[in-house]
């Protein structure tokens, strides 16, 4: 088991979600119903329960992407998808074009950046395949998602940026410090 609080630990709990469906009714969850707000959207309440069970100290606990996006930009731990690559446990927040809501509207938990553009996302309330609501779907998947607009895989890219907990070992650690110890570890 990985250390309390860590991004192994969360990535763990999200990762033994998978496959989770809602129901009976529309968006009932234990994600939901920890959050107070069942039978609403539940992909924001799913990331922080993740976060919540692997014992994160310090995150959005929030049911809103909007809200829970505010408060990372507020907290200075936010990072526009122009400005940064993702890394394994940053929230990665999306709008998709075309949905009809013009904003943020869908989260998921970064599990691995691939290094052609795309990442590894695990997220409630998706679809399981592409051709399915992208942000209000009724399960946990694993997808693969574009973060750049030329990724090597020509996928949609939806994402508007991502925030990042503060993780075991990472407390008192500026965003900054990510996005610097994640280009060293490139160059290497």
């Amino acid at each position: 088991m990985a250390v309390k609080g860590s991004v192994e630990a969360i990535i763990e709990v999200a990762k033994k979600e998978i496959g989770t469906i809602e129901g009976p009714k529309d968006n009932e969850t234990k994600y939901g119903a920890w959050m107070k707000v069942n039978f609403q959207p539940w992909c924001q309440s799913f990331v922080s329960w993740c976060a919540y069970t692997a014992g994160v100290a310090k995150f959005p606990k929030s049911a809103s992407t909007v809200a829970a996006s505010d408060q990372f930009k507020k907290e200075g731990r936010w990072a526009d998808a122009r400005n940064d690559d993702p890394t394994p446990g940053d929230w990665i927040y999306f709008d998709f074009p075309d949905d009809g809501v013009n904003r943020i509207s869908h989260v998921g938990l970064c599990i691995k950046n691939n290094g052609d553009g795309t990442i590894q996302v695990i997220e409630g309330n998706t679809s399981g395949t592409a051709k399915g609501d992208q942000r209000n779907g009724g399960m946990c998947v694993e997808k693969t998602r574009g973060y750049i607009k030329n990724n090597k895989k020509k996928l949609l890219n939806a994402v508007v940026g991502w925030g990042r907990p503060v993780y075991a070992g990472e407390e008192g650690l500026p965003l900054a410090v990510k996005a610097e110890a994640t280009k060293a570890t490139k160059k290497a």
